[in-house]
């Protein structure tokens, strides 16, 4: 199937794809959802509509993507609850039960809903619910308990009341308790064994998973499944992907979810613009990093798939075609930029979010030049990824047979890298970044700098000295807790704010993976170590994905803006997946 058939076929089945209640369960294409809730009869207190921020009472615990299997532990004040799901022949299967002590004072309500304003018809008869859809299909709820006789004026949707002092299951279809945990035994053993083949990695996996599959979520204007970076910033509002965070998605689910992979391939595709950009957001007049091509190498590692390339291609090579047109000046240097949005300081701001890094200080002192759309510095990490994605679209068109376009991809990159030759710093032993304006070298350092290695014209002098010199240097780059976003010993380094000293899992992937192409293997390794490390640590006593990470202390809470259930953070830990299989003596420059 090509990837519209993907996503079409794909818009159906039960999974958690309400983006706004991690305790919906969503019927598609019908709309059709359950919804849990728990009540105090006490206080009145009510837990409903749960996303998984730093305040919500909840843990996870292992789930699957195609929502197979899920398991969510809520606190709700001082009752601690399971809520496990399973699908099995398209019927599903919920148990909630009280862990540690049952409790007559705790409710599960259960509602249902057609969402998204589809149609259908909803149903209460002696007590229990159901539905029919409009192909004429019958949902019908059945429980191992009669619901109590019980109400709440405020809910105006249909519902039923459990008390809690017993396992709840509610199913599609006639289930006993133990024929509830039979089945759910059997999905959780299921998730649990393909965990295990990545061995001392298997916590790691695991937590990947988790931070896909509950981002995974239906978008009803765009009528398609996709996994955004978080459900928090969509509530309540349209979908919106992100450029680079998508495609990043795609890379993670690749592992063991080739469908889901390419529904989001599919998604993010879908936003490029007539004139070939892909939009870090939908209605931004600037893109994000051109980390698709590197992403697309990693799926085809994986999966063999000529077809999904000669599909994918030629939306890579118009979006290399725009950055060369639209982000390269005469003399071969990499810019952000952005499309204008009026104001100058807001179109200096969209040329920094181009760079994924929205408040970083090596743009503190930068020019927005509102002829060209370009902020004035010539960019060593731009540079380095556009003569990756050069490298690996001359890799694609020789697999596909498109020789045409070969020589035109090889001019541009030798323009690239005659370009980026010039941003060496002898003295300081790095490419550093270049101010077009004052024409001198921008001594602040970040991650980005690194991706110079990425271009197979970098000798290997200049490679240990980026290494030794930085990379390795404990009052730089390394340390307990690694990569921060800018140099230790930046002013900035001490803010610990956003992009302003914080590690973040992309930074750390791309450098990783332009450690390999250098054939600096034993760097990639202990980097892929470190990474797994501080992303475990979190999540083995939160169960939490954070958006950053402290430099200092580790921590994903200890600044504001970092969202608490962000997917990207966990590439910190697929690198360590990845790297698992580094072959020293067999990688070649395109591993």
């Amino acid at each position: 199937m090509n990837l519209t058939e993907i996503q079409q076929s794909a818009n159906s089945g039960w999974n958690t794809y309400y983006n706004d209640n991690i305790l919906s369960h969503v019927l598609l294409p019908y709309g059709f959802s359950i919804h849990l809730s728990f009540r105090k009869k006490s206080s009145g207190d009510i837990l409903r509509s749960l996303l998984i921020n730093r305040e919500s009472p909840v843990r996870v615990d292992v789930r699957s993507i195609d929502g197979s299997y899920t398991c969510l532990h809520i606190r709700h004040g001082n009752i601690p609850i399971k809520v496990e799901s399973a699908v099995k022949d398209e019927q599903q299967i919920i148990l909630v039960t009280p862990e540690g002590y049952y409790t007559a004072d705790e409710q599960l309500i259960v509602e249902t809903a057609f969402l998204w304003g589809c149609d259908g018809t909803l149903i209460k008869e002696k007590g229990m619910l159901g539905a029919v859809c409009p192909d004429g299909k019958r949902i019908q709820l059945y429980s191992n308990t009669a619901p109590c006789d019980f109400y709440l004026p405020e809910l105006t949707s249909p519902s039923m009341f459990f008390t809690m002092n017993a396992p709840i299951v509610i199913a599609t279809f006639p289930c006993t308790t133990l024929e509830a945990c039979n089945i759910l035994g059997e999905s959780r053993r299921a998730v649990l064994d393909e965990s295990q083949k990545y061995g001392s990695h298997t916590k790691t996996y695991q937590a990947v998973q988790s931070a896909l599959g509950w981002n995974t979520i239906y978008d009803p204007i765009k009528k398609r499944v996709c996994t955004p970076v978080t459900r928090n910033w969509n509530r309540g509002k349209t979908i919106n992907l992100f450029c680079w965070d998508t495609f990043f998605g795609a890379m993670m689910l690749s592992l063991e979810n080739e469908k889901f992979c390419k529904l989001n391939l599919k998604a993010i595709l879908d936003e490029m613009t007539a004139d070939g950009m892909i939009p870090n957001a939908q209605g931004s007049h600037h893109s994000q990093p051109p980390v698709g091509s590197m992403v697309m190498k990693e799926i085809y590692k994986k999966t063999d798939d000529v077809e999904l390339l000669r599909e994918v291609y030629p939306y890579l090579l118009r979006w290399n075609t725009w950055y060369y047109e639209n982000r390269m000046t005469e003399e071969g240097y990499l810019c952000w930029g952005t499309g204008s949005y009026g104001k100058e300081k807001e179109d200096l701001f969209g040329a920094k979010c181009e760079s994924g890094m929205d408040n970083s200080p090596i743009f503190d002192d930068a020019v927005y030049d509102e002829t060209s759309g370009l902020c004035m510095i010539a960019d060593v990490g731009l540079s380095g990824l556009f003569i990756k994605d050069c490298r690996l679209l001359i890799y694609f068109s020789n697999i596909l047979g498109y020789s045409e376009n070969v020589t035109n991809l090889e001019l541009r990159m030798e323009r690239a890298q005659k370009a980026l030759n010039t941003l060496w710093n002898e003295e300081d032993g790095i490419f550093e970044n270049l101010d077009l304006v004052t024409h001198k070298f921008c001594h602040r350092l970040s991650p980005f700098n690194f991706f110079s290695l990425f271009s197979p014209v970098v000798s290997e002098e200049q490679k240990q000295a980026m290494v030794k010199r930085h990379l390795l240097n404990a009052s730089e780059f390394w340390g307990e807790y690694v990569l921060p976003s800018v140099s230790r010993k930046d002013p900035a380094f001490a803010e610990q704010h956003y992009w302003r000293g914080r590690i973040w899992g992309p930074l750390n992937a791309i450098v990783y993976h332009a450690l390999k192409d250098a054939k600096l293997y034993n760097e990639a390794k202990l980097l892929a170590e470190k990474s797994e490390t501080l992303m475990l640590k979190i999540w083995e006593k939160e169960s939490r994905i954070y958006e950053n990470y402290g430099a200092s202390d580790g921590m994903g809470n200890s600044a504001r803006q970092s969202d608490a259930f962000y997917h990207w953070g966990a590439l910190l830990g697929y690198i360590a997946i990845d790297a698992e299989n580094l072959n020293v003596e067999n990688l070649s420059s395109f591993s």
